[in-house]
């Protein structure tokens, strides 16, 4: 074939490369960011053209399919940031499943649907037509042998070696600094090469502590997109929150490592006392490989002195691959959606007030059984999307919001009042996951959330005093907190 023309393309591809790479948000100039990740991006520019060379064989078609495929995942990343604070990394390839089952979860209604299906047949098309016009540009054997080489190249990378960390352009605590430093091309392959290089390695497991015995049970409820909104300005009824306040252990806010969604995040970090660094890759997407975070898991630690250890999420337990990842933490039980035909539901999901029954009648059993229960419930009843005819008679977002949020309030109440009357001493840990996704809201002014853990029961000691200082903690200082309550410590820090 011709030289000097594909020569002269190439060129002009890498450099396009580099532009559309450089939209990625947050933006950075062309051939800016670390100097370090300039040739790593042209490697993967090169690694790609040479991928769809090898599938079709012709030239100036993976020419250009190379630089379509970077722009719409550059696309796909800032329609995420747009949304959820955060761009897009190499684990939300594992969201393409749940995406068809869930929709809506991701913002795509029906409207969006056939018009995603329109595009995608509209580059099928395209795809067929080119290659039917331009001729081959290397033989078939050249194209075999291509794809054979960069299969090979995959494969030593991902499996023989262990991908260095130096060669990794990104960090998996701050995705955003990720992609303004690196750039979006290059960090979605090196992050995902890392991560499987890390699997090579346990997790941190925290000593086994003795227990105490004065205790029924430890309930841990992740609230969804549970927010005190009077931090920004926004009148927010939680008069059960203020109430129960002076009689925390613990109380203040939380930041958590996401905003708008991924849930399983702090779920995960309550659960272990794992945090960001130690979790490393992981921790973008913890049940990808929930294995390597169960010598960690407190349930696991519970379960193995006899605890009873239950699971509460009213949702699809397949989604997050909870099924899969549950188990692995040492939970003998979980209790989904399907478990749970004929529960309330409050907009489009199970209600908080319907939870907390099952908490409540799961605590009753323990006790008739003679067990202590140590249980996690992640709730769903104010999951967005917020949209009109959710809630009768109001369909802006932030009143369905406010509307769903008081019925966590009324909850965490009902928890703390039950305990106290049914059992001789229960602590409650009660926390939001994440800020919701209201215009209102700003990540960039706030988006932490608010937590609060309360000594419940008969055995339990008066609060005395004003309470406890608030503090500012992160998810997993909460599980910290809960393993030195269990020690014997009543005030932890």
């Amino acid at each position: 074939m011709p030289v000097v023309p594909e020569l002269i393309g190439l060129a002009g591809g890498a450099v396009a490369w580099e532009a559309v790479d450089a939209l990625a948000r947050p933006r950075r100039w062309m051939f800016g960011g670390s100097r370090a990740a300039i040739p790593g991006r042209a490697v993967v520019f090169l690694l790609l053209l040479g991928a769809w060379l090898g599938l079709f064989g012709r030239f100036w078609f993976a020419l250009v399919a190379s630089l379509v495929t970077l722009a719409i995942l550059v696309a796909i990343s800032n329609a995420k940031r747009r949304s959820l604070y955060e761009p897009l990394v190499f684990s939300d390839f594992a969201f393409i499943l749940p995406m068809l089952r869930h929709p809506s979860l991701f913002y795509i209604e029906r409207r969006e649907g056939l018009a995603l299906l329109g595009i995608a047949a509209l580059l099928v098309a395209v795809i067929a037509a080119w290659v039917g016009i331009e001729p081959r540009s290397i033989p078939v054997p050249a194209q075999l042998a291509l794809l054979a080489a960069e299969a090979a190249l995959l494969g030593l990378a991902a499996f023989a070696l262990s991908w260095p960390q130096a060669l990794t352009f990104a960090d998996p605590c701050d995705p955003r600094d990720t992609v303004r430093r690196f750039g979006l091309a290059l960090s979605l392959p090196t992050a995902w090469l890392r991560w499987r290089a890390e699997g090579r390695r346990p997790l941190p497991a925290p000593p086994a502590d003795r227990l105490r015995e004065d205790v029924d049970a430890v309930v841990v409820v992740q609230s969804e997109s549970f927010m005190d909104l009077r931090r920004i300005g926004i009148a927010t009824a939680l008069p059960e929150f203020d109430r129960l306040r002076p009689r925390a252990l613990a109380h203040g806010l939380l930041e958590v490592p996401c905003f708008g969604a991924y849930t399983l995040r702090p779920e995960v970090a309550a659960i272990t006392g794992l945090d960001a660094e130690a979790q490393s890759f992981d921790g973008l997407h913890p049940y990808l490989r929930p294995w390597r975070f169960a010598p960690a898991s407190l349930a696991a630690a519970l379960r193995r002195q006899g605890w009873r250890t239950v699971f509460l999420h009213p949702y699809d337990e397949t989604f997050f691959r909870r099924r899969e990842a549950i188990p692995a933490l040492g939970f003998e039980r979980f209790i989904g959606q399907r478990d749970l035909p004929d529960a309330e539901r409050s907009g489009y999901y199970i209600s908080d007030a319907a939870v907390a029954g099952v908490i409540e009648q799961e605590l009753r059993r323990a006790r008739e059984d003679g067990v202590r229960l140590f249980l996690v419930c992640v709730t769903m009843e104010a999951h967005d999307p917020y949209r009109p005819g959710r809630v009768p008679g109001q369909d802006e977002p932030l009143p369905q919001y406010l509307h769903h949020i008081g019925h966590a309030d009324a909850m965490l109440a009902r928890l703390a009042a039950h305990f106290d009357a049914a059992a001789e001493r229960v602590l409650l840990a009660f926390y939001g996951d994440h800020a919701p996704v209201l215009k209102e809201v700003d990540p960039e002014r706030e988006r932490r959330t608010d937590f609060m853990i309360l000594d419940c029961g008969r055995a339990a000691p008066p609060a005395g005093g004003e309470g406890a200082t608030p503090v500012q903690w992160r998810p997993e200082q909460i599980n910290r907190f809960i393993r030195s309550w269990l020690a014997g410590s009543d005030r932890a820090a």
